[in-house]
């Protein structure tokens, strides 16, 4: 019987693996616009900004939680129909017209500023910014076969020029059954899954980048809160978002949601730190699980994330706000 069972899931594995070619070929080019946006929105301050989509979100809070969606083999294949390179080419801060998320579907977003450490070299918005937000999610909704997998979303508005973006995770593996959202640091370097559904998220995103797992931070390093673009930019490659050690929630099953809104504002959400210099020309190729604790040791405290205001379960935070992917080249 075990024979059989791990036949079959070679062959899905094939023939989604042939089906993902197949419609990376088909895919069509003609870009699409954002939805709806206010007139001159890029020129706008980022306070002005924020102003906007803030309104956006609290105008469709939830009355009461939207229940999360399966993720299984039908939504993978939708994924590989979708235009995956549009989450690295398209700067806006307002998801395209027909824009469907597949991953991190539900969550919850607050308005947040970037607190810097004294001395730290780091350029741009690690300089310090005002007006951001932060969305935490879950990957997908946690079943018997699925962990529970954390992820956040930080978005940096800047005076006059597109937002900075970063998104992290704790692993692709998840946590197991732990529903302590903030128990384990997340990073925008992830060792590669060894699951048959990771395998295949990896095959989707490799058709935009050849290091699906690794996002990259210089862009927010090169322009400023201000809008000013940096001379000498100084940018780190792998960022770790600490949570907060005052932040601890049931690790039973229950709805993380709830814990998000609970978060008073004047919160420091997440500490960030930089993994050391000596880093900067590792090869994640061979990044382990083993290795992820020893480059927390040896980060560096650079900045906060500190909220501004409390979280909001959303409409708009779950489907309308975009939130761009810097892959690396």
């Amino acid at each position: 019987m075990k024979k059989k069972i791990g036949f079959g899931v070679l062959l899905l594995a094939s023939a989604l693996s042939i089906y993902f070619v197949v419609a990376s070929d088909s895919e069509t080019e003609q870009p699409r616009s954002p939805a709806s946006i206010p007139e001159n929105y890029e020129s706008l301050k980022a306070h002005e900004k924020q102003d906007i989509l803030w309104d956006e979100v609290r105008a469709t809070a939830y009355k009461e939680l939207p229940e999360y969606k399966k993720f299984g083999v039908m939504q993978l294949l939708s994924m590989s129909r979708q235009e995956i390179a549009k989450k690295e080419n398209l700067y806006s801060d307002f998801a395209p017209k027909g824009w469907k998320k597949y991953l991190h579907r539900r969550g919850a977003i607050a308005k947040v500023k970037i607190v810097p450490r004294e001395g730290q070299k780091f350029t741009g918005i690690f300089q310090g910014a005002d007006h951001a937000f932060l969305r935490l999610s879950l990957t997908y909704k946690v079943t018997g076969s699925r962990p529970v997998a954390p992820g956040l979303a930080l978005k940096v508005l800047r005076d006059g020029v597109y937002s900075a973006n970063i998104s992290a995770l704790v692993s692709l593996n998840g946590q197991d059954k732990d529903h302590n959202f903030f128990q384990h640091p997340m990073s925008n370097i992830v060792p590669k899954g060894n699951g048959l559904g990771q395998s295949l998220v990896h095959k989707i995103f490799r058709k935009v980048s050849k290091y699906p797992e690794e996002l990259v931070a210089s862009d927010m390093a090169a322009i400023n809160s201000q809008g000013e673009k940096i001379k000498d930019v100084v940018a780190p490659r792998q960022l770790f978002f600490i949570p907060s050690t005052g932040l601890t929630f049931a690790h039973d099953a229950h709805d993380v949601r709830d814990d998000f809104v609970s978060i008073p504002e004047g919160t420091t959400v997440y500490q960030i730190h930089v993994a050391p210099e000596k880093y900067q020309s590792f090869d994640y190729e061979k990044y382990s699980s083993e290795d992820v604790a020893a480059f927390v040791k040896e980060s560096t405290h650079v900045a906060d994330i500190v909220t501004t205001s409390e979280f909001i379960a959303s409409g708009f935070g779950d489907d309308g706000m975009f939130f761009r992917h810097q892959l690396r080249p």
